[in-house]
């Protein structure tokens, strides 16, 4: 994520934040997280006046993996972006050890109010073990909703076989699961640029407004 062949967006209300110390591909993905959680303030606040029932949790990886922000109801979207503003600065891949984290917080902070949505972008590849996502998705479905993963590749779509892969199982999974557990559907998206990442976010937070909408991108 430290390559600066992206560059995070500009014009927007926190681009001269993020570009002081993230002028690289991890501040494209911060600019591109910061329009999906202003979007999905804005639809909680267009819900007449609602509590906003999203609970964010922030894993980043890279060798290891770290939880920055835990199952968290009423951090606006500048406070969710201070939290990880100067995180992006590990080296290697792991997906596996991701998914492990991420399934540990699902069922630490589980309820049955909400369906699980997990984001999992990378900008690069890394062998993958189908056991984890399968783990993660099918005990989603064992505590009561079927997980809706959202697999992200920022950069050469040729690399990007195991996040497809990912996605894949996860649909296949949700596809199984009865039908009032299904939430939001599953997808890959390749994002090769700036614009598009922040498109793909926007079309994520769409589709979880539309619960039955799809979202696939090539």
């Amino acid at each position: 994520m430290k390559r600066t062949d992206r560059a995070p967006l500009p014009g927007t209300p926190n681009s001269a934040r993020i570009s002081s110390n993230n002028n690289n591909r991890f501040g494209a993905v911060l600019s591109a997280l910061d329009s999906f959680w202003i979007s999905r303030d804005a639809a909680t606040t267009s819900a007449t006046h609602a509590a906003r029932k999203d609970a964010y949790t922030i894993i980043l990886f890279d060798g290891q993996a770290n939880i920055y922000v835990a199952n968290d109801f009423t951090s606006s979207p500048d406070q969710l972006l201070d939290s990880i503003l100067n995180k992006g600065q590990g080296r290697g891949t792991d997906f596996g050890v991701a998914l492990q984290v991420a399934q540990s917080a699902m069922e630490d902070h589980w309820s049955s109010e909400r369906s699980p949505v997990l984001i999992f972008l990378s900008d690069g590849e890394c062998r993958l073990d189908e056991v984890r996502v399968y783990d993660i998705c099918r005990r989603a479905i064992s505590l009561g909703k079927s997980l809706s993963l959202h697999a992200v590749s920022f950069g050469n779509d040729r690399y990007a076989g195991y996040l497809r892969n990912m996605a894949k199982i996860a649909t296949e999974v949700q596809a199984g699961a009865p039908v009032d557990q299904q939430g939001p559907p599953c997808g890959y998206t390749s994002a090769l640029d700036t614009v598009q990442l922040a498109e793909t976010f926007l079309g994520i937070a769409e589709s979880m407004r539309k619960p039955r909408a799809a979202l696939i991108r090539h």
